[in-house]
C-alpha cells in the first residue's frame, strides 16, 4: 500500500484496501465515534480522525507512527485478497470485504474490550468502555485515555458494576489485578498461537471466543478463527451442517490456515451485509 507520512497526517493513496467504515465497524474495536465526514478513533492515549477524501484515506493525528502500525499500513492486503480468491476459497467474500484491515491494538485495551463483549451488543460495549475511560483514564486531547493496569486494578468490582458491566464486573476486577500483579501480556507476542491461547485462557473471563479475538485483534495471530453467531451461520453455508463452536473453529482453521483471521473478517462482514 502506498502512503505518505507528514507532520499531523498520514495519506493513504487509494482506498481499495482500506475502507474506514468496513475496518472500524466490523466488530474488532469499540473505541471510535462516527462523525459527519468520517471517524474519530481512540487508542490508549492516542487519537486520530479518519476520513475519505476523493479516492484517498486521510488520517489526521499527532501520533503518525503509532497509527501507521495500528492500521497495519505496511502489510499488502492485495496479496491476501488474491490468495483467498485465486484458491477459490471465498472469492466473493474477499472482494466484498477487501477494504478491511486487521488492526494492531493494545493487548490490555483489547482484553478488556472483549471480556465486556461477551453476550453483549456494540452500543453497550462502547458505553461501558467509555465510562471506564472517563472514570479511570487521564484526560488527553479532548478525550479520556484508556487506563493503566494499575488504575484498572485499584478500581474494584463495585466500580465495574457502576459502569454497567454486570456479571462481567468480577471478571474485569480479577483480570485487572492479575495484570497489575505481573501477568505479562507482552510475552504473548513471542508465543506460538497454541501457547498463547493456553496462557491467556488462565485469565478470568477469557473463554475460547474472547481469547481468539484478543489473539487476532491485538497480537495479529491470523491462524485463529473466532466463532460468533454470524460465523456459525457462515459455517452452515460453507459445510452444510451444524456442530460445536470448537469443531467449527478447527474445521475453518484447516480450510484457511494462516489466512484464517483475514478470512474470518471477510466472511463475517459479507454475511452481516447480506
Amino acid at each position: 500500500m502506498d502512503y505518505t507520512i507528514e507532520k499531523g497526517k498520514i495519506t493513504v493513496l487509494g482506498s481499495e484496501f482500506f475502507d474506514p467504515q468496513a475496518t472500524l465497524e466490523c466488530g474488532q474495536l469499540f473505541r471510535y465515534k462516527k462523525t459527519e465526514d468520517g471517524y474519530v478513533v481512540f487508542a490508549l492515549n492516542h487519537k486520530a480522525e479518519v476520513k475519505k477524501e476523493e479516492n484517498n484515506v486521510i488520517i489526521y493525528t499527532n501520533s503518525e507512527y503509532f497509527f501507521e502500525k495500528y492500521f497495519d499500513l505496511r502489510r499488502n492486503y492485495g496479496i491476501i485478497v488474491s490468495e483467498l480468491s485465486d484458491k477459490s476459497l471465498i472469492p466473493a467474500q474477499a472482494e466484498y470485504g477487501k477494504g478491511i484491515r486487521i488492526l494492531n491494538q493494545d493487548p490490555l485495551e483489547t482484553l478488556f474490550s472483549f471480556i465486556i463483549s461477551a453476550n453483549n451488543n456494540i452500543p453497550r460495549i462502547k458505553g461501558i468502555l467509555e465510562r471506564i475511560a472517563e472514570g479511570l483514564g487521564e484526560k488527553a486531547d479532548g478525550f479520556y485515555a484508556f487506563p493503566t493496569a494499575e488504575k484498572l486494578a485499584s478500581a474494584g468490582e463495585s466500580f465495574y458494576r457502576s459502569v454497567g458491566a454486570g456479571y462481567r464486573a468480577a471478571y474485569l476486577d480479577k483480570t485487572a489485578k492479575a495484570i497489575a500483579g505481573g501477568f505479562d501480556l507482552e510475552k504473548v507476542y513471542d508465543m506460538s498461537t497454541d501457547e498463547a491461547r493456553k496462557y491467556l485462557s488462565g485469565l478470568t473471563g477469557v473463554g475460547p471466543k474472547v481469547c481468539d479475538c484478543i489473539l487476532l485483534f491485538a497480537y495479529h495471530k491470523t491462524d485463529t478463527f473466532p466463532v460468533d453467531t454470524w460465523i456459525k451461520k457462515v459455517f452452515v453455508d460453507l459445510f452444510g451442517y451444524e456442530t460445536t463452536p470448537k469443531e467449527m473453529s478447527e474445521k475453518l482453521l484447516e480450510k484457511f490456515g494462516n489466512l484464517s483471521g483475514y478470512a474470518q473478517q471477510y466472511l463475517f462482514y459479507y454475511k452481516r451485509g447480506q
